[in-house]
């Protein structure tokens, strides 16, 4: 173990920096070297509190004038030390969210512009930006490589729109499993599943709009269903119970048609319990529970102890079980109503194995509540279809290319130079002008 060389590697570095002053520092994944001090280490400092003191020595506020400005980026800014963050060092946080629709159609510009496509690219840019919400810069990167991936592999000379949208489900769903050999009766119980999720979804006002339900394994999944989710921030507990109901269709169509549960729902049941656990900890939206909100440990932290009392986390397991239980109640009623939709689905789903909107509609007629599909239905009443990036007017011309700003000194001060040689010859011949008179 070498002792001492992470402070004398920030010394080095706040030094180069100093030398290539104006200069921007940028320190990736800080937490790396700033976590929390004390509590960790009984044998005396560690390597990382010797490596993060002499981080807070360097930035400690006081030489302002060293044109050295220094950035950093993390994901986890509940665990570092609080002195990073006071006035003078890291004092401005900024937040960047994954980007909204109106984001992702210009993160997808960006992505699109070098590859081979007979589409127009704005377009594309704009319905694929719909069909991708909760999309990072990443993601969509990771997107438009895998389409130009699929489009070799079928050696077509360019990408189409079908490269694309099979592009999104690899990156949402996984790689397609044609290996993967499903038995008749378990081929018939993921059909029947993935119908329960669609028609219970199709009939919920406040469920997502279906996209897509596929019964071909991808991943870890024998089948999956994929759906349209709206550009939202706030949900009503009217739209939690809806959700909550799309999810356990799965389950329920399986103990209407084979009287028997299997394994399958599993991920289903994890997300059912999570959204009614949130709800009452979290959202305070139980009357008994009250208006309170609790905090939930993250994963990896170590939990001592439960914030509320035996009494309050009896009562919270009792009302997610009733309220689990009211949503199973409800999706079994709709699933009912709608048997005979449930095995026109599957039917159509074992013989094709992959259902479109277009199939649903065909099959169901169309949906009961109104949904948004295209781009412009999502982004209608938000001020422009485009994302504003206007800056202020002090920043406008920031990335301004210095050369012309030299280039102008440059011409003025030849132009200065050569009025003063013309001002010169008049001078001169003034003074010979005046010569014969003397």
């Amino acid at each position: 173990m070498f002792v001492g060389v992470g402070p004398s590697r920030v010394r080095d570095m706040f030094s180069m920096a100093r030398k290539h002053a104006p200069c921007i520092l940028f320190i990736d994944e800080i937490d790396a070297v700033g976590r929390k001090r004390g509590g960790r280490n009984f044998a005396g400092h560690s390597e990382q509190e010797n490596t993060l003191n002499q981080l807070l020595v360097e930035m400690d506020g006081f030489n302002t004038t060293t044109n050295v400005v220094v950035l950093a980026a993390t994901n986890r800014v509940d665990i570092l030390d609080k002195a990073l963050l006071r006035p003078g060092r890291f004092d401005r946080q900024i937040f960047v969210p994954a980007p909204d629709i109106k984001g992702r159609a210009s993160i997808f510009k960006v992505h699109l512009a070098p590859l081979k496509t007979t589409l127009d690219k704005d377009q594309l840019a704009r319905k694929m930006a719909s069909l991708t919400p909760g999309f990072t810069g990443a993601d969509i990167a990771n997107v438009c490589n895998e389409a130009a991936l699929i489009a070799a592999r079928d050696l077509n000379d360019n990408i189409q729109l079908k490269n694309f949208e099979q592009a999104i489900e690899r990156v949402v769903a996984g790689m397609e499993k044609k290996t993967n050999v499903l038995q008749p009766e378990e081929k018939k119980t993921v059909a029947y599943h993935e119908a329960g999720h669609a028609v219970a979804g199709w009939f919920l006002e406040y469920a997502d709009p279906l996209l897509k339900v596929s019964i071909i394994p991808r991943g870890k999944g024998l089948g999956y269903a994929q759906y349209l989710p709206r550009e939202q921030y706030l949900y009503t507990k009217e739209q939690l119970f809806d959700r909550m109901c799309m999810t356990l269709g799965g389950r329920v169509s399986e103990e209407i048609f084979f009287g028997r549960i299997t394994t399958g729902a599993q991920d289903d049941l994890q997300k059912i319990t999570e959204i009614a656990y949130a709800q009452i900890t979290q959202f305070g939206m139980n009357e008994k529970v009250g208006n309170v909100s609790f905090q939930v440990p993250k994963p990896g932290d170590v939990v001592l102890d439960k914030p509320y009392s035996e009494y309050t986390a009896q009562l919270i397991d009792n009302e997610v079980r009733s309220l689990v239980d009211s949503a199973h109640k409800r999706t079994r009623t709709l699933l009912s109503e709608h048997k005979e939709d449930v095995i026109k689905v599957a039917e159509r789903l074992l013989k094709q194995e992959i259902l479109s909107r277009d199939d649903m509609i065909e099959l169901l007629g169309a949906r009961p509540f109104r949904e948004k599909s295209t781009y412009e239905e999502f982004v209608e009443g938000t001020g422009s279809f485009e994302e504003d990036t206007t800056l202020p007017e002090g920043l406008k011309e920031w990335n301004k290319p210095q050369e012309e700003d030299s280039e102008d000194g440059n011409k003025k001060s030849k132009e200065t130079e050569s009025n003063k040689f013309q001002a010169k010859p008049s001078k001169l011949a003034s003074d010979d002008q005046q010569q014969p008179q003397q």
